[in-house]
């Protein structure tokens, strides 16, 4: 065979294995195989669907519970509307009442200028027999409650039950716990802050109102026998009895916001400082309620406990109490014996009949400005000239006196001081508190008309037609 048959040859076996048995320089193309479908495959497509089955049922639970609750808050709030409007309508009841008891009441012929106050006890018949085996409310467990308890039971014969029975109803408002911190600890004040002037003039500015001094003029109307027979047994002016009254209670138009039992108690049981003595001063209430025959519950006092038209301390009414009246009690929320009783201390604190309270002074120089103030103030009056303070009247005011000084807007203003507004002192440690009533006292006393107006128009009632 020739060359060029062979190359020919072997050209065509190439071609013809290529062609059988495949390039070996392309790729041999990739079968596909469907997986087969597994059975744990089918299992978890349907717990995929009872989830979303069970979840959307939740969501329809969820949204009916949500409407039953969105119902039951339309319905509580329709029920506070209702009674809402109910409350309306009653308020709106009983005002309309009131006003037709008022315009009815207005038709009457008013007799008494004076009407029925609060200082009225509405009962005197104490709920005895109500008593409780253990101590309730806000004292229970108290130590200085049950010792109080058992000292009344023991040594002045009070029911244990009936105590029990009054401390358990006896509150510790949050008022009456901040006066009794207040009292124990003091209250806070800044050193740094600088006095205002004019502060005298406030004060008197609370005293000395129309008002007051109208009411002043009604009180003694209504009373003018009771205060005579006062002033004639123990040498106090009417009218001072009448400022001392009126700076306390504005003649019984305010004899305390808080019940006496929850005062004393709140300061007897939560005082540190000074729980003795406030303690002894509810021993004394108690005392004083058993022998008027009032019931410890009902009698309104100042946060401290002063009581009645005079507000006396309960112990004073034991040394300085007067029963005016002879209904066998002293009952200082009745206006006879509250006046006898404001006479018969200042009576027993060295009252001077007929002696000068206080004149005004003034001063030609400021040397007096070195000297001490104030009613414990003592300054013989050859030395008072001396320091330039003169006074154009001195009544009858010998000896001594004090330099009282009042710090007004306009500046100081004088006055000389006599043993009788010592005495005033006594009621309340306060030159501003002597001073007020002073000048209440003298402005009720010249609008009825002086000394003479007051005594002739008391002897023109008798002491029976009062009573």
């Amino acid at each position: 065979m020739s060359r060029k048959k062979k190359i020919l040859t072997g050209l065509c076996l190439g071609v013809i294995t290529t062609s059988l048995l495949g390039c070996s320089s392309v790729k041999p193309r990739k079968i596909k195989y469907e997986k087969p479908v597994i059975k744990y495959q089918v299992k978890t497509n349907l717990e995929e669907k009872q989830k979303l089955k069970l979840k959307k049922e939740k969501e329809i639970e969820q949204m009916i519970v949500d409407l039953e609750a969105a119902e039951r808050r339309e319905a509580k709030l329709r029920q506070q509307a209702q009674k809402q409007r109910q409350l309306k309508k009653q308020k709106a009841v009983a005002h309309r009442r009131y006003l037709a008891k008022r315009r009815a009441n207005a038709r009457k012929p008013v007799r008494r200028i004076v009407a029925k106050r609060s200082y009225r006890v509405a009962s005197r018949v104490p709920q005895r027999h109500v008593r409780y085996a253990e101590l309730r409310g806000d004292y229970a467990g108290n130590p200085q409650a049950i010792a109080f308890i058992n000292k009344m039971a023991s040594q002045y014969g009070f029911d244990r039950g009936y105590l029990n029975y009054l401390f358990s109803n006896a509150q510790a408002t949050p008022f009456l716990k901040r006066m009794a911190y207040a009292d124990a600890y003091g209250s806070r004040k800044s050193k740094k802050r600088k006095r205002r002037s004019g502060r005298w003039t406030r004060y008197r500015n609370n005293f000395l109102t129309e008002k007051t001094i109208s009411k002043g003029i009604q009180f003694w109307r209504a009373n003018r026998v009771a205060l005579q027979r006062a002033e004639d047994r123990y040498g106090v002016p009417q009218e001072y009895i009448l400022g001392i009254i009126g700076v306390e209670t504005r003649y019984g138009g305010n004899v305390g916001k808080n019940r006496a039992i929850d005062a004393l108690a709140a300061m007897g049981f939560n005082n540190p400082r000074r729980g003795k003595y406030f303690r002894d001063e509810l021993k004394s209430y108690l005392l004083m309620t058993r022998q008027a025959g009032l019931d410890p519950l009902r009698p309104m006092a100042s946060y401290a406990g002063a009581l009645g038209l005079c507000q006396f301390m309960p112990s004073n009414i034991k040394r300085y109490g007067v029963d005016f009246d002879g209904r066998g009690g002293i009952n200082l929320w009745t206006p006879a014996d509250a006046i006898a009783s404001v006479a018969n201390y200042f009576s027993k604190h060295g009252w001077q009949r007929g002696g000068t309270v206080a004149v005004p002074a003034m001063a030609t120089s400021r040397r007096y400005r070195v000297m001490k103030t104030g009613f414990k103030s003592k300054h013989s009056l050859k030395r008072l000239r001396n320091r330039g303070v003169i006074a154009s009247n001195l009544g009858n005011i010998s000896g001594k006196a004090s330099l009282i000084k009042l710090n007004t807007y306009d500046g100081d203003e004088l006055w000389l001081g006599g043993k009788n507004f010592y005495v005033i002192t006594r009621y309340n440690h306060s030159s501003h508190y002597a001073m007020a009533v002073h000048q209440l006292a003298q402005a009720i006393k010249a609008r009825i008309g002086g000394r003479n107006v007051i005594r002739q128009a008391s002897l023109d009632l008798s002491v029976s037609h009062y009573y």
